[in-house]
């Protein structure tokens, strides 16, 4: 018995020997908490520099975080098992991660994935009236796929406003007016007069060809036989139609539907993508950014609006997805950091 309980005594002392001290133990957890904490440091800031590098925004890469507009039509891949405490190589990140985002609603079968491509081209209006002293050159816009020309009178003596409006079909009215026929451009068309107060409203309309119809919309300025003249003075032309924004992308296969001072409007079979400017609405709960401005994303049974606080223009930035078509939450703040709001815009 004495010679073990020398040896255990021995084996005991040794131990003791060679224990890290407490300040050497502290010391040692510290150093590795500081390493923990400069590798964190380090991951953030490089992707950071990696977002400023690419021009974009870091605002905006966060808020492309969201869930979808319309979830995707195929189910996501399972989530990898999590791996057991016996695995060699198991690390605190290859842990799976557990979303806390509420599932999205699937989305209507008749739902078309938008594609967003570069750049817009602009509809064109294809006539003008000769230029005149009186009155200014025309300002194009289009509404419910109709290209419209505005010509300002400038001399209000001699001339009126002018709003010429091509469509695919015969307009119609829902005021009464006295209605009489009109030889014009070689075709019968009708001349309206409704009398109201400060002047008279002179519309002439008349099928210009198969699937083409144009209206002449001007006031008692002129006499019926002056309107007739400013149709037959009619040329060939290619205005384009001015738009309140410049965009970086466009909804592939979505043709110009409405282009106003205050919006753009894109539609298909399937449904329509609105841009619209409107004058500054109070955010709340907002979502994240787009760019430097915050921004709000709700998800409703008719679709998705991104609501966009533009401050510099004291405006808010209103952009809508109709539940027909398929935009992700990251293709719909990267089509809104696309768009410019220009100088002529005017807020509704």
């Amino acid at each position: 018995m004495d010679d073990l309980d020398r040896l255990l005594a021995d084996s005991m002392r040794s131990a003791a020997d060679h224990a890290p001290s407490d300040g050497g133990l502290l010391s040692s957890v510290h150093q590795k908490s500081r390493r923990h904490h400069r590798r964190r440091v380090a991951t953030g800031l490089s992707t950071a520099a990696a977002v400023l590098a690419l021009g974009v925004p870091f605002g905006v890469v966060l808020a492309t975080r969201d869930r979808p507009v319309v979830a995707p039509t195929q189910a996501p891949a399972p989530a990898a098992p999590a791996p057991t405490a016996t695995s060699p190589s198991a690390s605190p990140s290859s842990s799976p991660r557990t979303s806390s985002r509420p599932p999205s609603s699937p989305p209507p079968p008749s739902s078309k994935a938008v594609r967003l491509v570069d750049g817009w081209t602009a509809p064109t209006f294809p006539y003008t009236l000769p230029a005149t002293d009186g009155m200014s050159a025309p300002v194009a816009s289009m509404r419910d796929g109709n290209p419209i020309a505005f010509f300002e009178a400038t001399d209000l003596q001699d001339h009126a406003d002018i709003t010429i409006t091509v469509s695919s079909r015969k307009p119609s009215f829902t005021t009464s007016a006295t209605e009489s026929d009109k030889q014009v451009r070689g075709h019968t068309g009708t001349l309206r007069t409704v009398d109201v107060q400060p002047a008279k409203q002179l519309t002439l309309s008349w099928q210009e060809s198969a699937g083409r119809w144009i209206q002449l919309a001007t006031d008692d300025t002129y006499t019926p036989k002056q309107v007739v003249a400013l149709a037959d003075s009619l040329t060939a032309a290619s205005i384009a139609v001015l738009p309140p924004f410049t965009l970086d992308l466009t909804p592939s296969g979505l043709a110009a539907d409405t282009v106003t001072a205050s919006r753009m409007t894109f539609r298909n079979s399937s449904g329509t993508i609105a841009v619209v400017l409107r004058k500054r609405q109070q955010l709340s709960n907002t979502t994240g950014k787009v760019g430097k401005y915050k921004a709000r994303l709700t998800h409703d049974a008719d679709g998705a609006t991104l609501a966009v606080d533009v401050t510099d223009w004291d405006a808010t930035l209103e952009i809508t997805v109709s539940a027909g078509l398929t935009v992700s939450d990251a293709e719909l703040t990267r089509f809104a950091s696309g768009v410019h709001i220009l100088n002529r815009s005017d807020p509704e």
